[in-house]
């Protein structure tokens, strides 16, 4: 089966942290005996070799000169909230040139099946080429792909007219299915598809103690403190600052623990500014981007994983962060948001803590509890490794969506 994988976001050189799901999704398929192309959209970054990667990867360019090039790559919005003023000059070339390139492509390919992640811009590109030669279109909805097909009267019915010409769309949260419904989109074409995790990246190896001792002196973390460690783009939905304002709670009751705010974002200042102002600075650590061969190492310093993820003031949230993934690979106890897909991954009370949205003192209880009972964050720790193994491996995702693929293709046939 020949799929092309169309995105707008990719891992723009070994190991970049953007987009690192959409990579794996990719080359796992390619492993799975898919002839995998993706396409997505130049970037003045972008600098992969033909040695770091198995799949067919292209790139094109929409704008010129490069550096003018400023769609995508988590810079299409500002806080992940609205969407930058570029876009409405950048997207109609980005548009027409990824339309044109996925012709070129199908013409020499010949592809049975176009996969999008998120709705737009990708989705729209693809059901053009599915209209004329009538292939199914799968789409992949990841967690902002609601918030700019509701921006404007243009995008919603781009979006709709889409949704139309879709052979199913995959969600990684149950709250967008509603939506989808609302949409139009029937129930037979739309199901729940969590990402996956690489377990064996976050094993713990021989290296692992020599390696997060190092880690611990360079953020200067007091010997005997525990870790709290929260990661992702910092930018409003993440409720890193809700995790800032339980912190003051937690260290009352339990001095001895240091909190490290991984990530870098548009945030991050205000965040900064809330942590001297709330009296918590000294406890906590904002090491700001974190190359992604490193990232196990944080994990496995860390005795508790937390993400408190919120809807953010327009509405935007999470799909479900592959970050939470990540922390149970490790085999740590997650403490997050009960909201979005983040339950259909962390099984309150049996591999982590759920809290209510934006409810600072449940947030800080929870950390408490963990931090206080060791036994217990070895028990989710367990369980939620074993949960990735048994369910959540990419091997395990691929599969489901190969699936999906060969459902679309019969019914085109």
């Amino acid at each position: 089966m020949k799929i092309c994988l169309l995105t707008h976001t990719y891992p723009r050189f070994p190991n970049d942290t953007t987009a690192p799901f959409v990579e794996s999704t990719a080359e796992t398929l390619q492993k799975h005996g898919v002839d995998v192309t993706v396409l997505t959209p130049d970037t003045p970054k972008f600098a992969r070799t033909a040695a770091d990667h198995t799949v067919n990867l292209q790139t094109y360019r929409y704008f010129f000169p490069r550096c003018l090039q400023l769609l995508g790559y988590s810079n299409t919005l500002v806080n992940d909230c609205e969407l930058k003023r570029c876009v409405y000059l950048f997207a109609p070339f980005l548009f027409l040139s990824g339309i044109f390139h996925l012709f070129w492509l199908h013409r020499k390919h010949g592809f049975d099946v176009i996969h999008a992640q998120w709705l737009l811009p990708n989705g729209f590109i693809g059901a053009v080429l599915c209209k004329v030669y009538k292939l199914p279109l799968i789409i992949t909805m990841q967690g902002s792909d609601m918030l700019v097909a509701k921006k404007n009267a243009f995008f919603k019915r781009m979006a709709k007219w889409t949704l139309k010409h879709t052979a199913m769309v995959t969600s990684v949260t149950p709250t967008f299915l509603p939506e989808l419904a609302a949409l139009g989109v029937p129930d037979s074409q739309r199901c729940l598809i969590p990402n996956g995790v690489d377990p064996k990246m976050f094993h713990s190896t021989g290296r692992k103690k020599r390696d997060t001792t190092r880690l611990q002196e360079r953020l200067s973390i007091p010997e005997g403190d525990a870790v709290v460690f929260a990661l992702g783009r910092i930018v409003l939905k993440k409720g890193f600052d809700i995790l800032i304002q339980a912190l003051r709670i937690v260290t009352q009751k339990y001095p001895n623990v240091t909190f490290i705010i991984g990530g870098d974002g548009t945030d991050l200042q205000r965040l900064k500014a809330l942590s001297d102002e709330l009296g918590v600075s000294e406890c906590v650590r904002f090491p700001c981007t974190i190359h992604r061969a490193a990232v196990p190492t944080y994990f496995h310093l860390c005795d508790i994983f937390t993400l408190p993820a919120v809807f953010d003031p327009k509405g935007n949230v999470d799909g479900c962060p592959n970050v939470i993934l990540e922390a149970m690979a490790c085999g740590k106890p997650v403490v997050a948001s009960n909201i979005s897909g983040i339950p259909v991954v962390v099984k309150n009370g049996e591999t982590g803590m759920l809290v209510k949205e934006k409810n600072v003192e449940e947030l800080a209880a929870a950390l408490v509890h963990l931090l206080t009972d060791t036994e217990k964050r070895e028990e989710f720790g367990r369980a939620g490794r074993e949960r990735i193994l048994n369910e959540l491996t990419w091997d395990k995702i691929i599969e489901q969506f190969k699936d999906v693929y060969q459902n679309g293709v019969n019914r085109k046939n």
